[in-house]
């Protein structure tokens, strides 16, 4: 896997790994920050009771089954007061960006949640454009310095990668001591 003409396949994208370890956790409120075409957050809201979804643009129109803000996802955290055990990060590219919605995400995040960041490992320099991943791969390296007390794996999944985030201390085991 080191070889760089290694292209990962296309079927079983960052999509449907996120969405079979929703189903596997039993996940009962899913936050999705840019939703883009709502892939993701559309087939999760058939079996999550509670599904958010954050875009500065509406690309998917009045036919939703999940609750849309239209907003940046600074005025959202200024204004949310849920939890949620599930937050999928896909919105802005950009490192500064990535950075300000993983640490509010933190804050919002339930007893044995999962943080999914997409865009942190571009299979060429091709993909550091901002047009697909920009800079935002470069939060691996800053959460791995600033929280130790995180595991943080990513998986080389399509062309972007994704990236999969929980606190080391917090399992479902830990409730029963």
């Amino acid at each position: 896997m080191n070889n760089k003409s290694f292209y990962p396949p296309r079927t079983g994208g960052h999509e449907s790994v996120i969405l079979d370890i929703l189903r596997k956790v039993n996940c009962q409120k899913y936050l999705e920050l840019g939703i883009y075409k709502g892939n993701t957050i559309r087939i999760a809201s058939t079996f999550i009771n509670k599904t958010v979804g954050v875009d500065i643009i509406d690309h998917i129109g009045p036919n939703k089954n999940f609750h849309f803000i239209k907003s940046t996802t600074d005025d959202f955290f200024s204004k949310n007061k849920e939890n949620f055990d599930v937050i999928f990060i896909d919105a802005d590219h950009k490192f500064e960006s990535c950075v300000k919605d993983f640490e509010n995400s933190l804050k919002i995040l339930n007893y044995n949640g999962f943080i999914f960041i997409h865009d942190t490992d571009p299979i060429s320099e091709k993909y550091t454009n901002f047009g697909y991943c920009g800079d935002s791969f470069k939060i691996n390296k800053y959460i791995y310095d600033k929280y130790p007390e995180l595991d943080l794996i990513t998986l080389p999944l399509t062309e972007a990668g994704l990236s999969i985030i929980k606190r080391k201390n917090e399992n479902r085991h830990n409730l029963y001591i």
